[in-house]
């Protein structure tokens, strides 16, 4: 079941995904990188952030979402290895999808590292396509165009 972030339930779990999944890939170009709770908190702060337990209290993975005036990103998205490869991350990034149409963005952009070659395969097989490089943090920049859901829904 997908549903909002509850800070206090899951941002214990959320930090956990993090540690585990996304900094590793950061410290290859920010080796000083120090991550705790209270840096996720923050993160997450101006996100909209979405959950999936997987059928039990805690999420199996998450994702946030970050709304600018013209963009929306997925800022950050993980999936437990439990529950890889089970549709939970397919699942959150429809959820992201559907809220970018529904906020009126024509497009999603995310971020990559390029050596999470198993993410870029999954954003790249649900149509996300790499539009940029940044050699300085080593990420491709992958968009994917969206369908409006009703007519004038764009901003």
């Amino acid at each position: 079941m997908i549903r909002k972030r509850i800070p206090r339930r899951d941002d214990q779990t959320i930090y956990e995904l993090v540690q585990l999944l996304l900094v590793p890939f950061a410290l290859e170009t920010q080796p000083d990188l120090r991550v705790d709770l209270a840096a996720i908190r923050k993160r997450l702060k101006p996100c909209l952030t979405y959950v999936d337990t997987c059928g039990r209290k805690t999420p199996g993975g998450f994702v946030s979402l970050r709304m600018e005036k013209d963009k929306m990103y997925v800022d950050m998205l993980a999936v437990h290895p439990r529950w890889q490869g089970k549709g939970v991350g397919s699942r959150l990034l429809e959820q992201a999808e559907r809220t970018a149409v529904l906020e009126g963005y024509r497009e999603v952009t995310l971020w990559v590292d390029d050596t999470n070659v198993q993410a870029q395969h999954f954003y790249k097989a649900k149509g996300y396509e790499a539009v940029h490089y940044d050699t300085g943090i080593r990420c491709y920049m992958l968009t994917k165009r969206l369908q409006a859901q009703r007519p004038g829904l764009y901003r």
